[in-house]
């Protein structure tokens, strides 16, 4: 969260009615001042002094000033000195001890703060928030009028963190600080009027506090109106309509909008394409550290779209993103390794970023991890239930080398893998379907009691798909699956005791008891 002030205070008498942030047309807080009793400290500097380094824009003198007074207890003191840690001013920003000093402010009885620390609370990275806290210091706020207070703590009672979830009470708390005029408010209950979300649905009312967020400059509000306008959701298809609102949002200076705009423009998807403004806008956004733009201007490089191809250049761009967590960024980055191309092959930095591909569900970087541990360059055997998944998805995408791993691991007594390749073999995946073999894993399978098998069995024996068809089999697994809780099992012992004769239903039950009596 930044807390930087959007106006800098030329004093700190000015700081404290700033960060106050009384409501307007409240009584003014009444600030304290140099004529508090003077602490008794020997300090390095005088409050006269941190008030001209401050003044000056010191901000680092001021802020190594003001600590003397502050450990002696002056409150004050205290919480300019929370101010200035909560807003990175004369040093980088100081979560605990903005929090320490805001809260020893606080306890003395200073006027001034509680939205201030509630929204220190409310930061993380890497501390966790303590939404708790932040919770009951925004309600005291809340009845000293604050309209940010009703913004924050409404946004708290909508996803339930520090207090009840409460949609009614989020959309009081947030409608009353969208009638202040607070754009993400307003945004807010667009949302819920929307979604029907604490209040009854109401698309004209919806309609209204977008148009009012985005035109208030507010950047996820014009977002929200360029997609709706290119997809015709809630409002009429309108391409230039679209990307006007887009524009504004990049002039605003928002860092996605101007990744998405410089993406439409690189390659002309809904705007006539101009790939040099394109570059810009991306590299624009991407220096900023946004990993999309990152790796599109990965895919420019290495595409040569836009600009001169250079699978370097790609490279350092698509890691940048990586590094961030991004997907598909790790996923082209993993196989650059792999390849060698625009960097030097290193399989370790390959397993490196296929892994992070992998934490966010990567198919691909899956099957690129499957592939290298079937190749014997990672040991399966250290996370070996990882590797039935990892090298049976290879498996399935053509690996011949995958394939036979496992297929040699399933006749060393897995049965899940013979599942795996029934499936293969089933759905005719990388390879042509082979129903008949398909049905023989699957039979070595369910025989190994992997439940997912004995279901795709009993299909197979109900159709007659690659083995005679057999309803009296077709029960026996169904009814051994649906034994272990499985409702597709239940469902087909059903429709099939409809197809069968009471001697025939019998004669399954008993193979289904055998089966379920063995070891």
């Amino acid at each position: 969260m930044d807390f930087k002030a959007k106006l800098r205070p030329r004093s700190f008498g000015a700081l404290v009615l700033v960060a106050g942030l009384a409501a307007p047309g409240a009584a003014p807080v009444v600030a304290q001042t140099q004529t508090d009793p003077a602490p008794d400290v020997t300090a390095a500097m005088t409050m006269q002094q941190v008030e001209a380094a401050y003044t000056g824009e010191d901000f680092a003198a001021a802020r190594a000033g003001l600590l003397p007074f502050a450990e002696a207890g002056d409150s004050t003191a205290q919480f300019r000195l929370g101010f200035m840690m909560a807003n990175a001013m004369g040093g980088p920003f100081d979560r605990a001890g903005a929090i320490r000093w805001l809260e020893a402010a606080i306890e003395q009885g200073y006027g001034n703060g509680a939205l201030l620390l509630a929204r220190v609370y409310l930061s993380g990275q890497p501390e966790v928030p303590d939404f708790t806290r932040a919770a009951d210091l925004l309600q005291s706020e809340v009845e000293n009028n604050s309209a940010e207070a009703h913004q924050l703590l409404g946004g708290l009672y909508r996803i339930g963190r520090g207090v009840e979830g409460d949609p009614v009470r989020a959309f009081e708390l947030l409608r009353k600080a969208a009638g202040a005029d607070l754009p993400a408010a307003q945004f807010a209950i667009s949302q819920m009027y929307s979604r029907g979300e604490g209040v009854e649905a109401d698309e004209a009312q919806a309609t209204r506090w977008l148009l009012q967020s985005a035109d208030a400059g507010y950047a996820k509000a014009q977002m929200s109106l360029y997609f709706n306008y290119m997809k015709g959701s809630g409002f009429p298809q309108d391409t230039e309509k679209a990307f006007q609102w887009l524009t504004k949002a990049v002039e605003g200076g928002d860092i996605l909008a101007t990744r998405v705009l410089g993406a439409a423009l690189l390659i002309g998807d809904g705007i006539e394409a101009d790939p040099l403004r394109g570059i810009a806008l991306l590299a624009q956004a991407a220096e900023a550290g946004e990993p999309g733009a990152q790796s599109t201007l990965g895919y420019a490089y290495a595409t040569g779209t836009g600009v001169a191809q250079n699978d370097a250049q790609a490279a350092v761009w698509y890691q940048k993103a990586a590094d961030q967590g991004l997907t598909r960024a790790a996923d082209v980055l993993g196989d650059l390794y792999l390849t060698g191309r625009g960097v030097e092959i290193d399989l370790a930095q390959a397993e490196h970023y296929f892994r992070i591909g992998l934490s966010g569900r990567s198919r691909h970087s899956a099957s690129r991890l499957g592939q290298l541990m079937a190749a014997g360059e990672i040991d399966p055997d250290a996370e070996l239930e990882l590797a039935y998944e990892l090298v049976s998805l290879a498996a399935e995408d053509g690996d011949e080398a995958a394939r036979t791993w496992v297929l040699t691991r399933a006749e060393a007594g897995e049965p899940y893998l013979f599942y795996r390749l029934g499936r293969i073999y089933a759905d005719g995946l990388g390879l042509e379907p082979d129903l008949e073999r398909a049905a023989g894993y699957l039979k070595k399978a369910a025989d190994g009691k992997i439940g997912a098998a004995q279901e795709q069995l009993s299909g197979l024996l109900t159709s007659g798909t690659g083995v005679e068809q057999d309803y009296i089999e077709a029960h026996k697994w169904a009814n051994i699956a649906a034994a272990n809780g499985s409702e597709t099992g239940v469902e087909q012992r059903d429709i099939l005791a409809n197809l069968m004769t009471a001697e025939q239903i019998a004669a399954a039950q008993k193979r289904a008891r055998d089966f379920m009596a063995r070891p």
